[in-house]
């Protein structure tokens, strides 16, 4: 019944996480927020990095990015990119499980699967320093989705369809692994203020404030799942206990598309940041009045710390939350069947696990969490025009409704000038995969990815990253005097 149940699905599993799931943001666009030109796109680094970048004034156009990644699905090398897969290609067929071929196969060795898709909208944004100080605003879309802690042998279950030796007449038994999907766009504002500056030290402070709105969410956590295998399409459910929240923008008895309102919740959210910069000079320049010839002083290295992602969203519009107990119930494969809406799917879940539907709807209210996380920077002013950082990056969960942020650790070399900026960021991503990236930047123009093998068909395909950003900023310490000391184009 567990493999008859999800078989028919499994055609798809992969191709929907591929190109469906747009958890954006865990991506950090690495070459973009440490560049020395990255303006109000450093605060998704850390928001105490605006003061210190070579640009007063930071217009972002717009940006995007997506990234993609899993720990457990993958197409092999050489059969598919992820080129024929935007085409459309046919898919290969080769990768047999007992008796059914898919065109992905699993890795083996994992002890838990995670999952994080994450897309990100930059819109219109712009970020002013003045002297200690600088300000910004900004508007952006983000979409993420997690799955957290699945059981490997559960899922490699699912893929072989058909129990191998050994594993019916068996108990298995899982604990808290979860799975949740966010869409919100933010309003986000951000200050960032150089307290403390003396003999070629500086402390910068920074903080950015964001207005929330939903659009939607949804999350499942499973606490407990014990079963114990019977046969080939039989199995004995010993305990369930799962909690679910959804508020989706569709009628739940019909599918219709609901966007009345389009902002089914609303919340705020904080990242804050903190920064010791060592200047490569001792004594402090201050600059003229006029913002433009403002010097810009180069450092030597300079030490970050941020917590990203601080706050939630409450759900009141559309919707449900659930909670599903039960146990001691014998299920076969032939009452398994497939509906298209949320109300009948709950109402014949009911009816199969035996319990009251009125009883399952515990409330008409959710709320979810950002995916919080904790990041040390480092960068260091190896010479002239050549840099290298280094970031780390580790999920914070409070509480089942959490998103879960990947970690990451990278190291960033890179060259940096007005013209021209190249970074290789060389990362370790959720403790787990080696990843390989490049960052190119012409003038205010960014292109980037994390993960290089994937958009030139190398390696196994089990994720995707990408992003670019367009703006237009103004370089410190330009002026034209023949304007009378207006800024330049730079």
């Amino acid at each position: 019944m567990l493999y008859f149940m999800i078989s028919k699905m499994k055609i798809t599993i992969f191709i929907v996480m591929i190109l469906l799931s747009v958890q954006m943001n865990g991506q950090e666009m690495l070459g973009l927020g440490f560049s020395n030109y990255s303006g109000i796109s450093g605060k998704n680094i850390n928001p105490a990095f605006l003061t210190g970048s070579k640009v007063y004034l930071d217009v972002n156009l717009v940006g995007a990015g997506i990234s993609i990644e899993n720990n457990f699905a993958y197409i092999p090398s050489g059969g598919a990119t992820i080129w024929s897969i935007i085409r459309g290609d046919s898919l290969p067929e080769k990768y047999s499980s007992n008796y059914f071929d898919s065109f992905y196969t699993y890795y083996r060795n994992k002890p838990n699967y995670n999952m994080a898709a994450t897309a990100t909208i930059m819109g219109p944004g712009v970020m002013l320093q003045d002297g200690k100080q600088a300000f910004g605003i900004s508007l952006s879309a983000r979409n993420y989705e997690s799955a957290y802690h699945f059981p490997v042998t559960f899922l490699q279950n699912i893929y072989n369809q058909e129990p191998n030796p050994g594993q019916t007449n068996k108990d298995y038994g899982f604990n808290n692994f979860s799975m949740a999907s966010l869409s919100w766009s933010e309003l986000s504002f951000n200050y960032a203020y150089d307290f403390y500056e003396r003999y070629g030290n500086k402390f910068t402070a920074g903080i950015e404030f964001k207005v929330l709105y939903g659009i939607e969410g949804f999350y499942s956590q499973t606490s407990v799942l014990k079963y114990h295998w019977l046969s080939y399409d039989t199995i004995r459910l010993d305990t369930l206990n799962t909690t679910a929240g959804m508020s989706l923008p569709v009628n739940y008895n019909n599918n219709n598309t609901n966007l009345s309102p389009w902002d089914k919740g609303h919340g705020f959210g904080v990242n804050i940041g903190f920064l010791y910069t060592k200047n490569e000079s001792n004594v402090s320049e201050k600059g003229e009045k006029a913002l433009c010839a403002k010097p810009y002083e180069d450092y030597k290295y300079r030490i970050g710390f941020s917590i990203m992602d601080i706050g939630g969203i409450r759900f009141k519009n559309n919707a449900r939350l659930y909670q599903l107990q039960t146990g001691n119930l014998t299920l076969e494969a032939t009452q398994i069947k497939f509906y298209n809406t949320v109300d009948s799917t709950m109402n014949y879940l009911a009816q199969i696990l035996k319990v009251d539907t009125s009883k399952m709807l515990k409330g008409s209210e959710i709320s979810m969490s950002l995916p919080t996380a904790l990041s040390l920077q480092m960068d260091y002013h190896y010479r002239k025009n050549i840099y290298i950082s280094g970031f780390w990056i580790h999920p914070l969960r409070f509480n089942k409704q959490s998103l879960r942020r990947p970690a990451q650790l990278a190291v960033i070399p890179r060259y940096d000038t007005r013209m021209l900026g190249v970074s290789v960021p060389v990362s370790w991503y959720d403790y787990q995969q080696l990843r390989l990236g490049l960052a190119l930047r012409i003038y205010s123009v960014t292109l980037g990815t994390e993960k290089l093998g994937t958009l030139l068909g190398l390696g196994n395909l089990s994720g995707m990253d990408f992003y670019f950003n367009i703006k237009i900023n103004l370089e410190k310490g330009t002026c034209l005097s023949w304007k009378k000391g207006a800024c330049s184009a730079y």
